[in-house]
């Protein structure tokens, strides 16, 4: 996903008993690696979204093109012998 300079990427972090959200900017994280430390040991566990509450995962990266058109190609030229 190509990052204009208006985008802003946030993780979210619940603390589950509490119902409190914390909203944290990643480039907080990279000046401030203990922000992290210190919302896991207050009980926080980051979240998928604002609304979507449940445990962060990370994206699947999705395959290229250019390797799915090989595997087209090889099931197709398989199927011919």
């Amino acid at each position: 996903m190509p990052q204009d300079k208006w985008s802003i990427d946030m993780q979210y972090w619940v603390q589950k008993l509490g119902g409190k959200m914390e909203r944290v900017e990643e480039s907080q994280f990279k000046k401030h690696p203990e922000i992290k430390e210190f919302l896991i040991n207050k009980g926080f566990t980051r979240v998928m979204s604002e609304t979507d509450h449940t445990e962060y995962k990370k994206p699947l990266k999705k395959r290229s093109m250019a390797k799915k058109v090989k595997q087209v190609a090889k099931k197709v030229t398989k199927k011919k012998k």
